[in-house]
């Protein structure tokens, strides 16, 4: 699975207050599309004073990835900033693989 680092911006406040009203429903609602199949957040924050919500995913693919964050776009216009990220231990694994091949 690939870890994503999502930086979501609403386009106004009117946007923001509205997709918030809909998150207080999400939330206590259980957050039901935050773990799914081949879909794990690792965590979310909030930049209320940016208009920002940014958030850590593990995706088996895009098509995970669209499914959470599709609706937000398409019912609040956020824009998304989606960035492929690399986990600590993968980081240690392959800057070893390199070091090794400089080597000699």
């Amino acid at each position: 699975m690939q870890l994503y680092l999502v930086i979501g911006t609403f386009p106004d406040i009117d946007s923001q207050l509205a997709g918030y009203r809909e998150f207080i429903n999400y939330f206590e609602g259980g957050c039901p599309n935050d773990n799914f199949d081949g879909f794990e957040l690792i965590n979310r924050v909030h930049l209320p004073g940016q208009g920002q919500v940014v958030g850590i995913f593990k995706a088996r693919s895009t098509d995970e990835l669209f499914q959470h964050l599709a609706p937000w776009r398409a019912q609040f216009g956020v824009e998304m900033d989606i960035t492929p990220a690399i986990a600590d231990a993968d980081v240690v694994a392959n800057h070893k693989k390199l070091f090794a091949s400089m080597e000699g």
